[in-house]
C-alpha cells in the first residue's frame, strides 16, 4: 500500500531490487548441488529476508523537491543539497528498470562529491521537476 507523500517528493520503489535479487538467487542454485531441499528453503528464506531488509532501508528514503533544494529524509537523519551547487545531474536506467519504470538520479556536485536518489518510480519526471527548479 502507497502511502500518501507531500507535493515535489518521492520514494525508492524496491521492486527492482527485488527482481534483481531474485534472478540473483536463480543463478547461484543453478551451481549448488542441492542435497537436502530443508537447507535449500532455509537458505531461500535467509535470502529474502535479508533481501527484505536491504529493500525496507531503501524505501525509507524519501526524496523531496522545495524550492531550490532537494531535501533527503531517511532513518538515519536527513541532508540537503543545494541546487545551485550542482554541476550535473543526469538518470540512469539499467534494462530491468527501465521495464520496471524506475531508475536512480545521479547528483553530482560543484565540490566532486555525488548523490544519488536510489529507484525513484518515473524518474523522468522527478528529473524533470529537478532541472525546472534549478536557478
Amino acid at each position: 500500500m502507497d502511502e500518501k507523500l507531500p507535493a515535489g517528493c518521492t520514494k525508492p520503489t524496491g521492486r527492482r531490487l527485488l527482481v534483481e535479487g531474485t534472478i540473483t538467487l536463480i543463478i547461484f542454485s543453478l551451481f549448488l548441488e542441492i542435497t537436502n531441499i530443508v537447507n535449500y528453503l532455509i537458505f531461500v528464506g535467509i535470502w529474502y529476508i535479508s533481501l527484505l531488509a536491504v529493500i525496507f532501508w531503501f524505501k525509507s528514503y524519501t526524496y523531496c523537491v522545495i524550492g531550490n533544494e532537494i531535501l533527503i529524509k531517511s532513518i538515519s537523519g536527513r541532508k540537503t543539497v543545494k541546487m545551485e551547487n550542482f554541476k550535473e545531474v543526469f538518470l540512469s536506467q539499467g534494462p530491468i528498470a527501465k521495464r520496471l519504470r524506475c531508475g536512480s538520479i545521479y547528483i553530482i556536485l560543484k565540490n566532486g562529491k555525488t548523490t544519488v536518489l536510489f529507484d525513484i518510480k518515473n524518474p523522468e519526471k522527478f528529473l524533470e521537476k529537478i532541472q525546472s527548479s534549478r536557478p
